[in-house]
């Protein structure tokens, strides 16, 4: 992972994405099985204190925080117990850098707090949205809000000042990694004012896989002998993943936007060469 600090004010996520990557850590801190991840939802009550405490230690060196590794901090309960925004007021009254990743909305409840964190430390939001199409969206992220309103929160919070691109994540091998898929995304990302498009390839960890697996044979049956023979491990094949991200990195750049966030400061590099993707190995 590309940071060092991250806090998730709850474990399981209600989002219930059919490839969530963060099942397999739910699976491995023995909270349940893959199917509890999307059920049940431990809420962290006391974060917000400990964090405080932690934030006040002299050896803390106001590093970069990041907010939601590996569960949604906007998902539906925290509409409920407002955790998150608990920690934004902490890492806020510490001076704290603060980055966050979200596939909620209801981000933009708190827009007065990441206004305050961006004058006093620092902010950057990003945005998941791996398709534009209504039906992919259904069958993979049932409880996600729709992608047309996330990408509006995306454009609210540019307008707002408040620094938010898209994590086009994860790239789902033969749904919604062709041409067209992609563009849209980029397309709506553009529209939004975001300033990075981050794309990722499908990642399906043990655990992880054989979940995902079955919803690939009932909703995309012509799919399933070649998800199994491309997923023999945790990634894709190197080959298909420089497909794949090739194709996506040439069509960011083509939208003149970067593909990462460092990119976005330094400017992007000379676009790539289209890449012709293929999903059998």
């Amino acid at each position: 992972m590309p940071f060092k600090w991250s806090i998730n004010p709850y474990a399981g996520c209600s989002h219930a994405c059919r490839y969530c990557y963060a099942r397999a850590f739910y699976m491995l801190a023995d909270r349940g099985g893959p199917a509890d991840f999307d059920r049940v939802i431990y809420v962290k009550r006391n974060a917000p204190e400990l964090l405080r405490a932690e934030l006040a230690r002299r050896s803390w060196k106001r590093e970069q925080v990041l907010i939601g590794a590996s569960t949604d901090p906007y998902q539906p309960a925290e509409a409920r117990f407002g955790l998150t925004r608990a920690i934004l007021e902490a890492l806020r009254d510490s001076r704290t850098p603060v980055s966050l990743i979200t596939k909620g909305p209801l981000v933009l409840r708190d827009l007065d707090l990441l206004v305050q964190i961006k004058h006093i430390a620092g902010i950057e939001v990003a945005m998941t949205v791996p398709t534009m199409d209504p039906e992919v969206w259904r069958r993979m992220e049932p409880g996600t809000p729709p992608p047309a309103a996330r990408i509006r929160a995306v454009k609210q919070l540019n307008e707002a000042g408040i620094p938010t691109g898209v994590f086009l994540a994860p790239i789902l091998p033969g749904i919604s990694d062709g041409e067209a898929a992609l563009r849209a995304v980029v397309d709506a990302a553009v529209e939004a004012g975001a300033p990075y498009v981050v794309p990722v390839t499908l990642r399906l960890a043990p655990g992880v896989r054989e979940w995902f697996l079955p919803y690939v044979s009932r909703h995309y049956p012509t799919l399933t002998r070649d998800y199994c023979r491309t997923y023999q491990q945790t990634e894709a094949p190197p080959e298909y993943k420089r497909g794949a991200l090739g194709l996506a990195a040439y069509l960011i750049h083509e939208a003149g936007l970067a593909t990462t966030q460092v990119q976005r400061e330094k400017g992007p590099p000379p676009a790539p060469e289209p890449v012709q993707l293929r999903l059998s190995m």
